[in-house]
């Protein structure tokens, strides 16, 4: 009924994240936001449109520019479940760049490298190798033993 209210973009928003459109969710959002602008506005209903508009960045897999966003609507209010929101995706990155770092054919370089400087005799060098190693196939058992 009232298409200046913030709320009602939010409203639209949500509806399309649940349709998983998310590129419409955050156009509603943005058009929710710029109604804002040079206006008295609500700071709660505000930071409330940033987060479902985080939340569709995120759900489309823009990570950092969904942690900009809650960022930014964390400013304009200091509300719990957007801090949760956030921290929930800062975890959920940095599992998703460890998974990415993850590569078995890496860490047997570096087992291999690890493996000739401790011949060499520098035993600081190999366990540096041999950590990097690790970080790249954790489950590489080997590794570990070398290491020890």
């Amino acid at each position: 009924m009232n298409p200046d209210e913030v709320i009602y973009y939010s409203n639209i928003g949500a509806c399309y994240i649940e349709m998983k459109q998310f590129d419409a969710a955050i156009e509603f959002c943005d058009k929710g936001i710029a109604s804002t602008k040079g206006k008295n506005y609500d700071f709660v209903k505000l930071a409330k449109v940033m987060a479902r508009k985080a939340s569709a960045l995120e759900k489309k897999g823009q990570m950092e520019d969904a942690l900009e966003v809650y960022r930014k609507a964390l400013l304009e209010n200091n509300d719990p479940t957007i801090k949760q929101s956030m921290k929930n995706l800062e975890k959920a990155k940095k599992d998703a760049e460890a998974k990415a770092y993850i590569n078995p054919e890496i860490a047997e370089a570096h087992k291999a490298k690890g493996g000739e400087l401790f011949k060499a005799g520098d035993f600081p060098g190999a366990i540096k190798e041999y950590e990097e190693g690790l970080r790249r196939d954790p489950k590489n058992v080997a590794i570990y033993c070398n290491r020890a």
